[in-house]
């Protein structure tokens, strides 16, 4: 985590940003890859689902590579820099709810792997952290 106290400054944002949104995009690849060497079967709807989260939240960690070189680039227009970065906040907690409400359909899928169970719960944990945590953060711009 990058932001210990009140956001000071734009870097601090976009470190978060850039961290939290290339994990999301990874977690369900991970996913489904434990999945395959661990065999346990995932439904195609649900490998879809987990597809569409990966490309969701790798186009938005490519929105926030290119709104922090547009930053960089042009300083002088923090109000229009603030409103981006008010924008990709509320995008990323649209797409961690709605990834939120498919992790926990792959709880039905290997029942018996208790490894795989905790890969999601640990999963789970671990977006329901970014969620407030960019909750927070989205409170601290006004």
């Amino acid at each position: 985590m990058y932001c210990y106290t009140y956001m000071n400054q734009f870097t601090c944002i976009f470190n978060e940003l850039l961290l939290w949104t290339h994990i999301s995009s990874e977690h369900p690849i991970f996913l489904k890859t434990v999945a395959t060497l661990s065999e346990v079967n995932l439904q195609k709807d649900i490998q879809d689902k987990l597809d569409d989260i990966h490309q969701t939240f790798l186009a938005l960690y490519n929105n926030v590579v290119y709104l922090k070189n547009d930053v960089e680039g042009n300083p002088n227009q923090y109000f229009q820099h603030i409103i981006g970065i008010k924008k990709l906040i509320d995008e990323f907690l649209r797409h961690d709810d709605h990834a939120l409400s498919i992790y926990p359909e792959l709880m039905t899928s290997g029942v018996e792997n208790k490894a795989w169970q905790e890969l999601i719960n640990h999963i789970i944990s671990e977006q329901t952290f970014m969620l407030q945590l960019f909750k927070d953060l989205r409170q601290e711009i006004r």
